[in-house]
């Protein structure tokens, strides 16, 4: 797998938002660099829980500022987020029940990949124009 680098294409003009989504590329790419070398399940395992953690405290984030500022979208992009949070989970699951397969590798290093640029690109950046729209924390 290639490094997932975090660019300026992908800031949503909120510095906060922005600094959590570049750690949570920090992350993903240091879980898929330990299945690459299989370093050992509990060297994994620990990446694994701290990206989903990190993941429940990001979408927090995110969240607290949407019903801060009213934002008309609120609902669908918080679906997208349980949406994650469910196949985290399940990738919890499967790491926990068969270790670290190919299969989970896989997984980690396409879909959660993906899923992340797609999200910020197509829902991350709608919201962070709303906020710029109201006034909030912006980036020059």
């Amino acid at each position: 797998m290639s490094k997932m680098k975090w660019d300026k294409s992908l800031s949503v003009g909120v510095e906060l938002i922005d600094i959590q989504h570049q750690e949570w590329f920090r992350h993903l790419n240091e879980l898929a660099e330990a299945m690459a070398k299989t370093q050992g399940a509990r060297r994994i395992a620990e990446t694994l829980g701290f990206l989903i953690d990190y993941t429940k405290f990001h979408f927090s984030t995110e969240e607290k500022y949407m019903a801060e500022f009213g934002y008309p979208d609120r609902e669908a992009h918080q679906a997208k987020h349980r949406e994650l949070r469910a196949t985290l989970a399940d990738l919890d699951e499967d790491f926990g029940q068969e270790g670290a397969t190919n299969k989970l590798a896989d997984a980690v290093n396409t879909f959660l990949g993906n899923w992340l640029v797609s999200h910020i690109r197509t829902v991350d950046l709608k919201f962070g124009a709303y906020l710029k729209e109201k006034g909030f924390m912006i980036l020059g």
